[in-house]
């Protein structure tokens, strides 16, 4: 994870520790969880362009 995606996975934890409903709650545990996902496939893509650069052909 880099410093912005902490730094959102951080204000989206205080949110959900301050969020008065379950809406409110569930809501930011989703953006949390699909963030999260979304720096995974970031990660992985980059992997598999970097593979992809050095396989033989």
């Amino acid at each position: 994870m880099n410093e912005n995606q902490q730094w959102a996975h951080e204000e989206l934890t205080k949110l959900m520790k301050n969020s008065p409903t379950y809406e409110d709650q569930a809501f930011y545990r989703a953006l949390d969880q699909l963030m999260l996902r979304q720096a995974q496939r970031l990660i992985n893509a980059a992997g598999e362009l970097d593979g992809r650069s050095w396989a033989d052909k």
